[in-house]
């Protein structure tokens, strides 16, 4: 991305704004010379077009209100257009995070994407506005008054203008350094935003482990960072913003002392003399502003930057082209609604398969069973399952095709996973249950909410459904929490519904009461149940699933119905006696 292609939208706007600021500045290119010839006629002296001082001010008067208007005109325009971009170049980066893989937030913190989002786009706007703005205004002041100066008297413009070549190369000078000050306080900004994000966030951890000193003791060191990278950065302007007022000031001593010789010498009028020191003085804001203009704009250069980074970022998980299921035939021996062959999964972090030769068959209807240990392989099977991770070509069918012909976003729409740590978003029970379908009539709302056993717990609620529940959920209960989740998740009318381990936080009966509800036809009967896979640590869970997978280290190791399992498979037995000794010990 670069500023070109950001103004390539709005040249139209960007042109009249420029248009306007050229106006701008003829009408201040004449007010010093109607100054002059005011002069001339307090002097006696005949001036072409005014026969009287009040003629003159009246004419300064009128450009002063014109040059007024198109100075408003110029800011609304060039303004607008750094708005305009700030808003394209969010909308853009927004859709771009949309689009990356898992792995991606793996690597990256909140706060630092925060700080991408907010600050950095910030800086974007104003090089693209205020800097833009200000750098054509310093091009055509200088263009258009050096040229008048010189016409008045060559000598006395030459000596006036020397200074302001020296400002022009010092501030070229300073900007690179400016610029890696820039960057540096950047990503200062970022580490902080991510510390501050992390820790608000865990404030709840923080508090109940006695961390607060430590975690205080981790904020100040990155608090301190971010004030050297700031009073470096200060340093830079304290330096740049003095030089380049004492130059503008330099060029002002110099023409008082030629300018004042070449009046008294008679070589120029006292009006000339008063309209070269007028249009010094409209070349002396531009060079002091000079350094600040270029402080923006190395920081408008240093966000872009960042921001390439990010946007430099691409998927590791892309789809195909496949937008819906294909009509396939049913009685075919592979043409089952979702089929495992000799699954796979390798992650970039990991030395060997996170999981191997996985196999099973889910049909509509049904319901797989997934246990095992912890670190089995439970939760890459689920992400797998939702193309989180990458999968070989010809290992995970969905409805007789291969996962990776499928859009991503049908794919999505096709599987719905309710998870074990639930996001609930800042807004009303409803709105969260509603999220995948926001057109979903009462009854369907309703329907979901007593299949996950959520009815009591709503009518409890003093405005039902409408009840703000917080950030994240915070004013619910873990089991309230999951259940809101998987809702959501029923609601959607997925064909294939995950559940990983999504009703670790309700007790049993509850649990078992919702597992069966699931796997009834939901609302008319004419929507089949969706083809289930259970991902749980709870066995009691599974128990009445058409078959149970039980994975350890990457591999089933045993597969059947529950009583098969509690006959034949040593580790299910196992883990099925540890699971009663602790419902006894509970």
């Amino acid at each position: 991305m670069r500023f070109s292609a950001l103004f390539r939208p709005y040249w139209r706007q960007l042109m009249l704004g420029l248009l306007a600021l050229i106006t701008t500045n003829l009408f201040a290119l004449i007010l010093p010379r109607l100054v002059n010839m005011g002069i001339s006629v307090i002097e006696g002296k005949k001036v072409p077009y005014f026969t009287s001082i009040t003629s003159i001010v009246l004419a300064i008067l009128a450009l002063a209100v014109l040059a007024a208007i198109a100075r408003t005109y110029s800011r609304i325009l060039m303004f607008g257009v750094g708005r305009e971009i700030e808003r394209d170049v969010r909308r853009d980066v927004f859709v771009h995070l949309s689009t990356l893989s898992p792995s991606f937030y793996e690597k990256r913190s909140v706060g630092d994407l925060m700080s991408h989002m907010t600050s950095d786009i910030n800086n974007i706007r104003m090089c693209t506005g205020f800097a833009v703005l200000n750098i054509l205004n310093i091009v055509i002041v200088f263009a258009g008054t050096a040229p008048v100066l010189f016409s008045i008297d060559h000598q006395v413009a030459f000596a006036a203008l020397l200074p302001f070549p020296l400002v022009m190369i010092t501030a070229q000078a300073l900007s690179g350094r400016m610029f890696q000050r820039v960057r540096e306080y950047q990503a200062s900004l970022s580490d902080l935003s991510a510390r501050i994000q992390e820790n608000l966030s865990g404030a709840q951890v923080v508090r109940v482990f006695h961390q607060e000193e430590a975690e205080n003791t981790r904020f100040a060191a990155v608090n301190d960072h971010a004030f050297r990278a700031a009073i470096r950065l200060a340093k830079m302007r304290v330096v740049m913003f003095p030089l380049m007022r004492m130059m503008g000031a330099l060029g002002v001593a110099v023409t008082l002392f030629v300018g004042g010789r070449a009046v008294v010498l008679g070589h120029i009028d006292l009006g000339d003399y008063v309209e070269i020191n007028a249009r010094l003085l409209q070349l002396a804001w531009p060079a002091i502003s000079l350094g600040f203009v270029m402080s923006v704009y190395s920081r408008g250069q240093a966000s872009l930057a960042r921001m390439n980074v990010l946007l430099e970022a691409r998927p590791e998980i892309v789809g195909g082209a496949l937008p819906a299921p294909k009509q396939v035939v049913r009685d075919s021996a592979d043409q089952f609604f979702v089929v495992a062959h000799n699954l796979s999964v390798q992650l970039p972090q990991s030395a060997k398969p996170i999981l191997y030769g996985v196999s099973f068959t889910v049909k509509p209807g049904e319901v797989l069973g997934v246990v095992g240990p912890t670190g089995a392989g439970k939760s890459t099977l689920t992400r797998a399952l939702c193309r989180e991770v990458n999968v070989a070509r010809g290992q995970l069918l969905i409805d007789g095709q291969d996962i990776c012909d499928w859009q991503l976003h049908a794919l999505r729409k096709f599987v719905a996973v309710a998870p074990s740590e639930a996001f609930l978003f800042s807004a009303s029970m409803r709105s969260n249950i509603t999220f995948a379908r926001p057109d979903a009539s009462q009854d369907e709302v309703m329907e979901v909410v007593r299949m996950v056993d959520l009815t009591r717990d709503v009518d409890g609620f003093a405005d039902g459904l409408e009840t703000m529940i917080g950030e994240r959920g915070v004013t619910l209960s873990g089991g309230q929490r999951q259940r809101v989740a998987l809702a959501r998740a029923i609601l959607a009318r997925p064909k294939m519904l995950i559940l990983d381990d999504c009703l670790s936080a309700v007790d049993a009966q509850t649990q078992s009461t919702i597992v069966e509800r699931l796997k009834q036809p939901v609302g008319d009967g004419t929507h089949t149940p969706p083809a289930m896979i259970i991902v749980s640590h709870r066995l009691s869970v599974v128990q009445e699933a058409n078959e149970i997978v039980v994975l350890d280290k990457g591999q089933i190791v045993e597969r059947g119905t529950h009583l098969e399992l509690l006959t034949k498979g040593a580790l299910y037995r196992a883990l099925w006696g540890l699971q009663l000794l602790e419902e006894e010990l509970g």
